[in-house]
């Protein structure tokens, strides 16, 4: 297996859509029919709003118009979009999670490419939209498509960065990728984040790391990490009390083995590099991990070697397949596994 394959192909630059946009709101140079969807709802639905407000769908205006859900009439949609705007240049028609994206709509479709009146502008925002359907691919042809796809960690750190700065609470860029670290990618969850932190730190001006562990929501991959770190120092007790901890907390047991088995991978690549005498800067890169967590990692690389962390990639595959298979509940499975894991660290 070559390393491109193991450590993963690069990915095209998730900002790349976002980019594209935003020269769109900004020239005013729409087009007749926008998609916009993706995983990330916080600039999915801020990118929403601020196209229609540049094209004129303000609130209360006569030419705007909003349809939300699967019972969408699309029939209505293309009436209206064939009515001229009433004191205002353009009809702005905002259409929302119908999931015509996945499981088609050919009355839109068939619209949409016979040409949308001039006056007309059709925004979708849909969290999925299957590539190969007939109506994603009109609209690529007729329109303009823009994916909000999770944004890397590297990318929310800057923008946490510029949102607290703008709240007067500034915050340091390595403290940043801490909070991303802490809190999690979601940046919806995350701008709350901002907002709390920002209300306690207000009257001294800046966040700091301390200021983060008081206040931030921890992520469920944040206390998995603790989980796995305890099981890497043979702390069998401590560990199975964290596991008991996020039973308690009812988190889904699949969601616990994807991430536990996601961990183990990366411990198993970091020992990998690290054999092969990488530099930090080099790993960190090659498995997608801010440097200031490599301390941590390689605390728990260290008490593993490569073998053993062979066996434990494999330990969590096996449960993920007696899950898939039925042999198991992912509850049973997950148990199974956390005995396994614990077990072989005495």
């Amino acid at each position: 297996m070559s390393d491109g394959a193991f450590y993963g192909r690069k990915k095209e630059d998730p900002q790349k859509d976002i980019k594209i946009l935003n020269k769109v709101i900004q020239d005013k140079t729409f087009s007749p029919v926008h998609l916009l969807y993706g995983a990330e709802d916080y600039l999915r639905l801020q990118f929403r709003d601020s196209l229609c407000e540049a094209m004129g769908a303000v609130k209360g205006s006569l030419a705007f118009d909003r349809f939300i859900g699967h019972d969408t009439d699309p029939e209505r949609i293309i009436d209206l979009a064939e009515t001229l705007p009433f004191m205002a240049e353009r009809r702005v028609i905002l259409v929302e999670d119908t999931d015509w994206f996945v499981d088609s709509c050919p009355e839109i479709d068939e619209y949409i490419d016979r040409g949308v009146c001039e006056s007309t502008s059709i925004v979708f925002c849909e969290k999925k939209a299957d590539k190969r359907l007939k109506l994603y691919k009109t609209v690529a042809k007729c329109g303009l498509i823009s994916e909000f796809p999770e944004q890397t960690e590297q990318t929310i750190a800057i923008w946490l960065t510029s949102r607290l700065k703008k709240l007067g609470t500034p915050i340091s860029s390595n403290d940043a990728a801490y909070m991303v670290s802490v809190a999690g990618t979601d940046m919806l969850a995350l701008s709350n984040e901002c907002e709390k932190l920002s209300a306690y730190c207000l009257e001294k001006g800046s966040v700091s790391h301390d200021d983060i562990d008081a206040i931030c929501t921890r992520r469920l991959e944040d206390r998995v990490f603790d989980m796995c770190d305890s099981i890497a120092l043979g702390n069998r007790e401590h560990a199975l009390a964290l596991y008991y901890d996020l039973i308690g907390l009812k988190e889904a047991p699949i969601k616990i083995l994807v991430l536990i088995t996601r961990h183990f991978d990366t411990l198993l690549k970091i020992k990998d590099l690290e054999m092969r005498g990488q530099a930090d800067g080099v790993i960190c890169k090659k498995v997608g991990k801010p440097e200031f967590t490599m301390k941590k990692y390689k605390r728990q690389t260290g008490g593993y070697s490569l073998n053993e962390l062979k066996n434990a990639v494999n330990l969590c595959a096996d449960a993920d397949m007696a899950v898939k298979t039925g042999r198991m509940s992912d509850q049973i499975s997950l148990d199974t596994l956390m005995v396994r894991l614990t077990g072989s660290r005495k």
